[in-house]
């Protein structure tokens, strides 16, 4: 991994600000829209990008600033989704570490929201994640089962798991594309397993949370955009990463101890 731009560690006036963790595979065009929007939102809330390079591309030139400061960092091959962001935690010095699909658009306010929930519930929060048509993505879910996970691949439907009429509510799990964790408890549960490649990473890691005594909290208020691609319908690979993801998850210990406790609190 090459430091193709670093940063000092935050100053006392900084440990306030938000880590933002973003990876691109050869996606730079796609992401540069949300790094405009960032540095906009900068103005609100002091930002620190680390922006991972996991396929080779061109650095732009972006305007720096106190209150907005990037790390670009290149990888010599490309890593997994848990690899790549457990590498831009290291370079986090602030009290919220996030992170961020480089498809996502931002509401206004969302990050701060979110590091508000955080610091109040310690864990991870996530967004009410809408599709550009405005519908209610599934971005918070129940713990996946078998017959759960073919119900739903067999109907097509990929609707919310929780009712939307509560500002904030416990969930099983959220969705990797936008989680804003406390930096202390992403590091109490040792960040993200980087066995999982892609998939069911941000599952895991939620579980592990809800076991350390954590919170996961999905929350109303702040809202982002995603324009989702379902790339595991379409595409062999992604299938088979997927699938291979699910049988990890599936019979990691993590999963049937969260399941143990959870039909323990129902008894």
């Amino acid at each position: 991994m090459q430091i193709l731009s670093g940063t000092a560690a935050a100053s006392a006036g900084e440990r306030d600000a938000i880590t933002v963790s973003i990876v691109s595979h050869g996606q730079m065009a796609l992401m540069t829209p949300l790094l405009a929007q960032l540095q906009r939102l900068s103005a609100r809330i002091p930002l620190h990008l680390v922006v991972t390079l996991n396929l080779p591309e061109a650095v732009p030139a972006i305007e720096q600033t106190p209150r907005f400061r990037l790390t670009w960092l290149r990888n010599d091959r490309p890593l997994g989704f848990g690899a790549n962001h457990n590498r831009a935690f290291a370079h986090c010095r602030t009290a919220c570490f996030c992170v961020l699909n480089p498809d996502v658009r931002l509401e206004a306010g969302s990050l701060a929201i979110l590091a508000d929930v955080v610091a109040r519930r310690p864990g991870v929060a996530g967004p009410r994640v809408v599709s550009p048509r405005g519908t209610v993505e599934d971005s918070a879910r129940h713990v996946p089962s078998v017959w759960r996970l073919l119900r739903r691949w067999a109907s097509g439907r990929f609707e919310a798991e929780y009712p939307t009429d509560q500002s904030e509510q416990q969930v099983d799990w959220i969705a990797g594309m936008c989680m804003v964790f406390d930096s202390a408890s992403f590091a109490r549960v040792g960040g993200f397993d980087e066995t999982f490649w892609l998939y069911c990473e941000d599952v895991d890691l939620c579980l592990r949370m809800h076991l350390a005594g954590l919170r996961v909290t999905w929350v109303q208020d702040a809202v982002v955009v995603h324009d989702a691609q379902r790339a595991s319908r379409r595409r062999w690979r992604y299938l088979a990463w997927h699938v291979e993801s699910l049988i990890r998850l599936l019979c990691s210990p993590t999963y049937w101890r969260f399941r143990m406790k959870t039909r323990q609190a129902c008894q």
